[in-house]
Order: C-alpha cells, then structure tokens, then sequence
C-alpha cells in the first residue's frame, strides 16, 4: 500500500508548529505528530482496519490531519482569549491543558497570570512549579512550589513535587526532607519512594550529606522495593537494568536509568491526560460546536467497544450538558431574530424572557459541575 504524508504549518508569534500525518501500514494506524521548532511535542496513533482501500486509508490521513490541525490553531487561539479575558479559571484549566500538552512557555504565562490575580491559587503554583522544572528553570520551579507547599502543606504531591525541584537545583538533602514528608503523608505513595531513592543516589554522587551515604545500597534498595510493591509499572526492563548497574557501584548511570524510569512512567500519565484540553476547547463561550459533536461521535463509538469504561461514560454525559448550553444558546438566538421580525408576537417574546434568565442559570451549573470535576 503506499504510503501518504500530509503536512501542514501552524505560525503564532514566534513559533511554526508543524502538523504531519502519515499511514503506518505496519502498525494498521495512522499516526500524527505535531513540531514545534523542530521538536516533537506530541505523537497520537489512530488504527484502522487493514483491509482498507489505498482511497480509504488516504481519507483516514486527511480526516485526521485536518483534526490535529484544527485542534492546534483552537487551542493557540484559546490562549489569548483566555489571558484577555482574565478569567481564573480559565487560564488555570487551560494552563494545565497547555503543561500536559507540553507547551510549556504557554502554561507558564497563563498560570503566572492566575498567580498575579489570586496570589493563594495552590494549584496553580504547583503546575507552574512543573512546567518551569521541565523547562529546565530550577530556581523558578523551586520559588514556585516552596509556595504550593506554603498554601497546602497536607498535599503529599506537592512535598513530592517540591523535592523534585530540589534535587534538580542542587539541594538533595532538602530534597530527601520533602519526601520524607510526602511518603509520612501517603505511605503508599509510590513516586516520593522512587525519589527517595534518586535522591539518595544523586547525594552519594554529589557528596553533599555524608549522613544519608551510609548504607546506601540497602536503602536504596529498600525505597525502590517500596515503590514497586505499590507500582508494579515502574518494573520495566530499563529498571532490572539500572538495579544491576546500582549494585555494580556505578552510580552514575544507575541514577540516569533510574531517572529514564520515571520520565517514561511520566510520559505515560501525561499522554493519558493530554487529551483533556479537548473539554476547554469544546467549552469555550461562543466556539467549538463542531469539535464538541465530534467529541460526542468519537465517545460513543468508543463506547461501544469499551461499554463498561465510566470515564467514557462520564465525559460523554459532560459533552451533552455542554451540547445542552450550546443548543440553548442557538434558541435564544432564533427567538431573537423572531421578535426582530416580529416585534407583536407576545409567545416569541415572553419565550425570550423565559430563556435569557433560565440560560443564565444553565451555564453557571454545568460550568460549576465541570470545574469540580477537572479538579477531582
């Protein structure tokens, strides 16, 4: 079968993202990646049946290129209209959208922006936290999640997340301190065992506490165990690999495996959650209608093949309360442009009434049961 390519270039400011779709025959899918300067920043595969017609395949890769494509230019445009309109919830839903779709200059200006306007917005420094520790901003990223711990210091993630921060900046025993507190508040918390584990080889390297160098191995080997009896996941190859190298004495590369391990674990949960930002996209006032039917299409063929999955269920009856909004809105219009006509036509306008203040009260509902469940 041949094989097609499709390419398309998105420019906003001073990036070009680059949008390619291709059929991988050997793997029956269709496969779209998205560049941003040269860099890939996502990967999503569509299968297909293998029986398909070259004609058929070729209407796959322009169906999902023409989606991926779409889909980037909403989500560039749902940035600056959300920083324009200064909403915070906004800009911290679709910031943390933006982290897991690893853009990450454009989380950081929405979160710090939410920042700006509600200086105890927890969540918000704790994201903003993540996406300058992946940028490689240390000192940012530890300022940022001293102050999500300062606001909830009962949050186990946070301590964890904190302690990342830390190591990377240099400080392993602070970083050790925090997740010791992060395991104390979640004995079954698998990362901050992990990282205890990083962290104790990183200072065995660094030699900065000659304290936590004693008995490294055991311990070490001890918080991985830990970790693993509450991930199985995290026992992947490239992990026997790092054990072996660990008890060889070669720190170093032991510490570099081991790092590889969780980055992929990470990689994982964030192609799991990227496709979150699909609900602001759909959710946006006055857009997405055509995305937010596709939404639904796609969820209820997914359904059919997974009926007992209840994220899908739950997402799908999300996307009809919005439909719901959306439908609402598109009655009030006609009403409108009745009365326009038809200014004596007293059922059109009492309708109107009726519908302006129930709409009102429709909207702040399932924008409220929406928020609540982002934020679960």
């Amino acid at each position: 079968m041949e094989n097609f390519r499709l390419k398309s270039t998105v420019a906003v400011n001073d990036k070009e993202f680059m949008v390619q779709t291709v059929n991988d025959s050997g793997k029956m899918a269709i496969v779209s990646s998205v560049f941003v300067d040269g860099e890939v920043l996502e990967v999503s595969r569509r299968p297909h049946n293998g029986r398909a017609s070259e004609e058929e395949v070729l209407a796959l890769v322009k169906s999902a290129h023409d989606e991926k494509k779409g889909e980037l230019e909403q989500l560039l445009a749902a940035h600056d209209k959300a920083l324009r309109g200064r909403d915070v919830d906004m800009m911290y839903h679709l910031g943390v959208a933006f982290h897991y779709k690893r853009l990450l200059e454009e989380a950081g200006s929405l979160l710090s922006s939410v920042l700006e306007l509600k200086r105890d917005h927890h969540q918000a420094a704790n994201i903003l936290g993540m996406t300058r520790l992946f940028q490689g901003r240390h000192d940012e990223a530890v300022k940022a999640l001293a102050r999500a711990v300062e606001l909830r210091p009962g949050y186990a993630d946070y301590h964890n997340n904190y302690g990342e921060a830390l190591l990377e900046a240099g400080f392993c025993r602070r970083a050790v301190e925090e997740f010791e507190t992060a395991r104390k508040l979640n004995i079954y918390y698998a990362d901050a065992h992990f990282n205890l584990a990083i962290a104790y080889i990183a200072n065995a390297i660094k030699r900065e506490d000659f304290e936590l160098y004693a008995n490294l191995l055991d311990k070490t080997v001890d918080f991985l165990n830990r970790a693993t009896a509450v991930a199985g996941d995290l026992k992947t190859a490239q992990f026997a690999e790092a054990c072996a190298v660990l008890k060889q004495g070669d720190l170093q590369r032991a510490l570099n495996l081991f790092k590889a391990v969780r980055e992929q674990r990470r990689e994982i949960l964030r192609q799991e959650f990227s496709g979150l930002y699909l609900r602001f996209l759909l959710y946006l006032e006055g857009g997405g209608e055509k995305s937010l039917l596709d939404r639904i299409s796609y969820l209820q063929e997914e359904l059919k093949k997974n009926p007992t999955y209840v994220d899908l269920h739950h997402e799908l009856a999300l996307c009809y309360l919005h439909q719901a909004t959306v439908c609402w809105r598109q009655g009030i219009e006609q009403l409108r442009e009745t009365t326009a006509i038809n200014p004596q036509l007293k059922k059109a306008e009492n309708g109107l009434k009726l519908a302006e203040k129930f709409s009102s009260d429709l909207k702040t509902v399932v924008s409220d049961i929406t928020r609540d469940d982002v934020q679960e």
